[in-house]
């Protein structure tokens, strides 16, 4: 869901797996960019041949709660979902509810609803794997993180404000 820079990062190392890539987006990709990926015209079509499924799209309010009882249903049966984009994709009592019977076999999530807190419930399923939010954990994306600090501490030093304060 989602085949922006990162969901075609995403679909290349499914790639070398073998695995066939199917997407939605909000539009279709030019054919160089899709690399014989399937373009779905509808979510419920993507989800209908989903047994691996990747979130990979913004938070909007388009996107806000897209895993829910009712998409839930369309999955095959036995679906794997990873959630790497937001937390507020999923709607985690609905999940919840679908790993516990079964129509949902396993769940990857490194992003939540209401971060730094989580479903408790995720905590106590055996089939759920959670990550503390590693997505951006890249050495450049951490370097550019602390640039920022800097920049933020220097301009503050300066000028009495900052662009990016945090309180």
């Amino acid at each position: 869901l989602g085949m922006g820079r990162i969901g075609r990062a995403v679909a290349e190392r499914a790639r070398s797996f073998g695995m066939k890539i199917n997407y939605y987006n909000r539009s279709r990709l030019d054919k160089n960019l899709e690399k014989g990926a399937v373009y779905h015209k509808s979510l419920e079509s993507l989800l209908s041949v989903s047994d691996f499924f990747s979130i990979n799209c913004p938070a909007t309010q388009e996107t806000k709660r897209i895993i829910n009882k009712n998409t839930i249903k369309h999955f095959p049966d036995g679906a794997v979902i990873t959630n790497s984009a937001r937390g507020e994709m999923v709607d985690d009592d609905a999940m919840v509810e679908a790993l516990k019977s079964g129509k949902i076999f396993s769940l990857g999530l490194d992003v939540y609803n209401g971060e730094p807190n989580i479903h408790p419930e995720y905590l106590t399923l055996p089939n759920v794997f959670v990550l503390p939010h590693l997505g951006s954990s890249t050495a450049k994306t951490r370097t550019a993180m602390g640039d920022l600090a800097i920049s933020n501490i220097e301009e503050f030093f300066k000028v009495g404000k900052c662009k990016n304060r945090v309180n």
